[in-house]
This record gives C-alpha cells, structure tokens and sequence, in this order.
C-alpha cells in the first residue's frame, strides 16, 4: 500500500502538556507497519481470526452506536476504519482531509469511526478509552487529543487527555475498568478483517473502498458521483 502522491502533510505541532511524545519520521512504510502488526498479533484475546483462536466477540458493534459526524440520513456515509496507535492514521488526521471533507460537502456526508485497534499493544485499551469518552459525549475531543499528540497511547497519555477534556473522571475510571467495551472493540476489529484490508486506515465510502492517507480528491472522486445520482 503506497501513498498517495498528492497527499501533503502539515509540519508535526505536538502539544507540550503531555510528556509522552512518539517521534516518527514521515517516511514510515505502511508494509512495516502491517509487519508489525502480524508480529502482535500472535495470540492475542483481540486477534481471532489471524490468531486462529475460537474467541468471538459476545456482543455486536451495532453502526448506529458508532461516534459519528453529520446526520443519519446523509446520502453519502465514509467509515473509517482507524486504530488510536496508527502513525498512517493521524498523519490522514492532521493533514486535515476531514475537515476539508465536511467543509466540502457538509450535511451531506456522514462520517462513522470504526476501531481497528491493532496496530500497538496499546491500541485496544486506547480504543476502549475512546469508547468510554464516547459514552460522555466527548469521542471526536479525545480523538483530537490523541491525534493532535502523534497517537502517544501510553495509560498516562491516555489518562492526561481524558483529563484535558474535561470528562468526569470518577465515571470515565468505571467505565475502564468494568471491561464495558471490551468486546465492541473486538467486533468492530473483526468487521474490519472480514474486509480484507490489513492496513490502517482505510475507508468504505458507501460501501466502496478507499485503502490508506488519501487525500479529498481521492475521496471526491467516489462522492460527486453518489450525490449527482440523487439528484
């Protein structure tokens, strides 16, 4: 999986109240982190279908329980899915491609986030971390927090930003360690391998796919098209 020549990134800002910070450099192969990623995956409670394990999430990941940007009966809905510990995923993130897809089309679209948290060791708690804040109604804060951090997943990183946004701590501590999300990250992390796609991120724009850091006219290229057909 290459990157797409068009994509551009914005000079790395990382915010200096947190003190763990990943130092990537910009030239990161998605083939490594894929590599990477196989590596982890041998054994693991998350991995049941390249581990060969028989576990399988108790509970569905409904879409509609889904943090989600743009109403519900948008022609068009982009699914992202993405991992909290994806260097790929927040440099997507910070190169404002979001952004300038909701400036472009508005209502529109709607944009879902599906975690595909295998890239890290870290990347399922961190998942479950964004699912607890989602449950405060602060999901799209702490994925900026992260992402805004160079996805720095570490349980103080993880910890130091529910705090910056403002979640009630007593709450968002039980949600952790109830395991409340524990499966949901595992379904929605199995949904995205039935797909076929190992790398992070990659999108379904009304069901077709867009597989890595593309940029908007990668994006718009599938989109004009939907939205002239509903006119």
């Amino acid at each position: 999986m290459e990157t797409n020549p068009d994509f551009q990134t914005e000079p790395t800002r990382p915010l200096h109240k947190f003190t763990r910070k990943w130092r990537i450099g910009g030239g990161i192969l998605i083939g490594l982190v894929i590599i990477g990623a196989l590596i982890i995956f041998g054994g693991g409670q998350y991995l049941p279908l390249l581990a060969g394990t028989s576990r399988t999430p108790t509970s569905a990941a409904p879409m509609q329980a889904s943090p989600a940007l743009g109403p519900q009966n948008a022609p068009v809905t982009i699914i992202e899915y993405a991992d909290f510990g994806c260097p790929s995923c927040w440099y997507w993130y910070k190169a404002g491609v979001l952004d300038q897809l909701r400036a472009k089309y508005g209502d529109k679209i709607r944009f879902v986030w599906r975690d595909y948290a295998v890239i890290t060791l870290g990347s399922p708690r961190a998942a479950e971390d964004g699912q607890c804040a989602n449950d405060q109604g602060k999901f799209w804060e702490f994925h900026d927090a992260v992402y805004d951090n160079e996805g720095a997943i570490l349980d103080g990183d993880l910890h130091a930003y529910a705090t910056a946004i403002g979640l009630n701590m007593s709450k968002f501590n039980q949600c952790l360690s109830s395991n409340r999300y524990h499966d949901r990250v595992l379904a929605e992390q199995t949904e995205a391998f039935t797909h076929g796609y190992l790398g992070a991120p990659f999108f379904l724009v009304n069901g077709r796919p867009l597989i890595g850091m593309q940029p908007l006219s990668a994006f718009s290229i599938l989109i004009d098209p939907l939205l002239a057909a509903k006119k």
